[in-house]
């Protein structure tokens, strides 16, 4: 597809979400996402996640990505991955041979088969589809996202071992991290757009000694590291498809994760009072975004994935230096925050 192919592909999405986003499933079946996603992957991803992003949709396509990036044949529809528990991304399950496997992870709420990438007595990795398991008590942070805890035991119908498979299921594992990743970095740096964008408003329709407050110093460097953090995060988000890779998709989410993060600290307190009020629509954001940070993976996980991809040397230059961009800002905020302790 073209430029245009593109925008035209996304402005169809917008308009279909925008007129139902609670119904984004729905919407996205009857648009043909699957098929598009099946035919030209970066362009499905890169155009709905933003928008989700963006719009804040009711449940998440990420279970669509995933299931197409693992290339499982034979798996019933509206099957859900259950995914790492949160901030990790070790399998969320252990099989134990005896047709049943002990959970722990996260999943998308709804009727259908559960997918649970699980390791077994040996340590091999290996796929279980079974039926549905207990939904942990306590309310997720952003219920509409519909991301629940699953945990507990479940029975095995189907078990997808390397011979199922015809490969190996850690090769799998990793497409549909990588794809997950991916696809998480799209959403979040849309998340983080939104919540700069509404500071930006609110601090030049403020006034303070008879000037808006975007207009102090100090208002515009903190605004400045938003955007720079987004920046980068975008650039990372698209150059993780130049080689499809895992190590290029965790920089994509951890790039993503610090774009979130500094801008819901940044825009919380810019926003004053109002940022903390139900009225106000920034507590949508900051709930999303802290409901996707650990999905795959956590900063602190992603950051040893990350250095240890730097030191065996199987990252490029390009995306070296982002990832050492991303290393350094992050070094600097822990040293701020210890002088500020101090």
């Amino acid at each position: 597809m073209d430029a245009a192919d593109v925008a035209q592909v996304a402005d169809s999405l917008r308009q279909a979400l925008t007129c139902a986003p609670a119904d984004a499933d729905e919407v996205l079946t009857g648009f043909g996402w699957d098929e598009l996603l099946d035919d030209e992957p970066r362009v499905a991803v890169s155009t709905l996640f933003p928008l989700c992003g963006e719009l804040l949709t009711t449940g998440s396509a990420l279970d669509r990505v995933l299931l197409r990036a693992a290339g499982i044949e034979g798996l019933p529809p509206r099957t859900h991955v259950v995914l790492p528990a949160l901030g990790g991304h070790r399998p969320s399950g252990r099989y134990d041979r005896r047709d049943t496997v002990n959970c722990d992870g996260v999943a998308q709420t709804g009727e259908g088969p559960l997918l649970v990438p699980c390791v077994d007595p040996q340590g091999e990795l290996l796929f279980a589809v079974g039926g549905q398991v207990g939904v942990a008590e306590g309310n997720p942070i952003d219920p509409t996202a519909g991301w629940v805890r699953i945990r507990g035991t479940m029975p095995v119908h189907t078990v997808l071992d390397a011979d199922a498979l015809g490969e190996d299921p850690g090769q799998v594992w990793q497409r549909m991290l990588a794809a997950g990743r991916r696809a998480l970095a799209y959403e979040l740096v849309a998340v983080g757009t939104a919540m700069e964008t509404m500071t930006v408003e609110h601090v030049r329709g403020r006034h303070q000694f008879g000037q808006s407050l975007g207009s102090f110093q100090a208002v515009k460097h903190q605004l400045a590291d938003v955007h720079l953090w987004r920046a980068v995060a975008q650039l990372a988000a698209e150059a993780a498809w130049e080689d499809g890779g895992p190590d290029s998709a965790a920089l994509a989410k951890a790039a993503a994760v610090r774009c979130t993060k500094t801008a819901r600290a940044v825009c919380q307190q810019l926003l004053g009072g109002m940022g903390f009020t139900w009225e106000h629509d920034f507590h949508r954001y900051l709930r999303r975004a802290l409901t996707l940070e650990p999905l795959l993976g956590g900063q602190a996980d992603l950051h040893a994935e990350l250095g240890a991809a730097l030191r065996a040397g199987s990252i490029s230059d390009s995306l070296a230096a982002l990832g050492q961009a991303e290393a350094v800002g992050q070094h600097t905020d822990s040293k701020l925050q210890e002088e500020q302790h101090a």
